[in-house]
């Protein structure tokens, strides 16, 4: 992913052998992809994206997030989520893969579980503030910190499909942007 707004993917095969790396798929989201494409078990890939282009006819087609398929080059779009709408609002974390559920965060500070299948919302919770860094799951546990009352939470997602509830959370004074 780039911040101009493109998925790309490059054949390796040979580059041990020097041959230089083919570019294989190409995917236009018009949003700025800091965070990093997630491949999932099926060779699926999310995408998320900020939306700093909201006009953007582009923007409005494909949304923040979307789950391709590379194996369609000319058609990748499996589904997409339209989670925002204002300039500067969007996913700025890595989406989290776990089981069939998708979890993002976004920059209104809402924690949020698609079905990895469909893109439809499973759950949703807000947080205290925006949530720029990405979900991590470590043994059934998420966790995320936020930016406004900058508290790092810890929730239960050993069922991923309901709404998770906190297991803990505590204030680390400041913002917290990274993963």
């Amino acid at each position: 992913g780039t911040s101009a707004g493109l998925v790309l993917g490059y054949d390796l095969a040979g580059l041990d052998e020097g041959r230089t790396p083919t570019q294989v798929f190409r995917f236009y989201t018009a949003g700025d992809n800091d965070a990093t494409v997630v491949a999932d078990d099926e060779g699926f890939l999310y995408a998320a994206a900020q939306n700093d282009r909201p006009n953007h006819a582009r923007t409005q087609e494909v949304g923040q997030l979307q789950k391709l398929d590379p194996r369609r080059p000319e058609h990748p779009i499996v589904w997409t989520f339209q989670g925002t709408t204002s300039e500067g609002q969007g996913l700025y974390g890595t989406p989290a893969v776990l089981d069939d559920v998708v979890i993002i965060t976004s920059a209104q500070g809402r924690l949020i579980g698609l079905d990895r299948s469909t893109g439809q919302v499973l759950w949703e919770r807000t947080l205290g503030g925006p949530a720029w860094g990405s979900a991590v799951v470590v043994d059934d546990v998420l966790l995320i910190g936020d930016c406004e009352e900058t508290t790092f939470h810890a929730f239960d997602v050993a069922n991923p499909r309901v709404a998770p509830p906190e297991l803990w959370s505590m204030d680390l004074g400041g913002c917290i942007e990274a993963t």
